[in-house]
């Protein structure tokens, strides 16, 4: 018998978290559900962050323009655009969009 683990996430299920003045994340799949990865949606306006990140991470934007640098090389990721970004990679990421974020593991774990 195959154990299988399901559960649908209503949008006003989700966690909703203030990241900045001008981010906001709804975090649907958290390390709380799976350890594995993590699924939000963020909404950013003239945002802009530096970071190292710990996780493996894919954007997918949905609205808007997210303009991220890495590797001294920058990238325009526009809607229906999605970008990879590997583990411990260092970036830059700024503009005014809504997209998906995907983690793996889960984010804070």
């Amino acid at each position: 018998m195959i154990n299988t683990m399901y559960k649908l996430v209503k949008a006003a299920d989700a966690t909703v978290r203030q990241i900045a003045d001008n981010k906001i994340a709804s975090n649907f799949i958290t390390k709380e559900m799976n350890a594995n990865l993590s699924f939000a949606t963020t909404e950013a306006t003239d945002y802009y962050e530096k970071e190292t990140t710990s996780y493996t991470r894919i954007y997918y934007v949905l609205d808007g323009l997210m303009v991220i640098t890495i590797a001294n090389e920058t990238f325009d990721v526009e809607s229906g655009d999605v970008f990879y970004i590997e583990k411990d990679s260092s970036y830059e990421m700024q503009g005014t969009f809504k997209a998906v974020t995907v983690n793996q593991p889960a984010f804070g774990s």
